[in-house]
């Protein structure tokens, strides 16, 4: 079952099972929903502040970028 642990604005973190996700738009000019895992420790940062949040998805989309993965594109349906 999923669960919405917090919310700020286009950033959603969610736990399903007990693996944890960040959900978000990451189009500039065009809405591209994504869904990437995150660990516990990085759920629980984000669930400080919007600050917080926002420095662990800035986080993800650079392990994305160096794992050679377009963080900008939708990979939702």
């Amino acid at each position: 079952m999923d669960e919405k642990l917090v919310e700020f604005s286009d950033l959603q973190i969610w736990r399903r099972g007990g693996r944890y996700f960040a959900r978000y738009d990451a189009g500039a000019h065009q809405v591209a929903m994504r869904e990437d895992e995150i660990s516990e420790d990085e759920a629980r940062s984000a669930m400080q502040g919007k600050d917080a949040a926002m420095k662990v998805l800035f986080a993800l989309q650079r392990r994305l970028i160096a794992a050679e993965i377009d963080p900008y594109v939708s990979n939702t349906k």
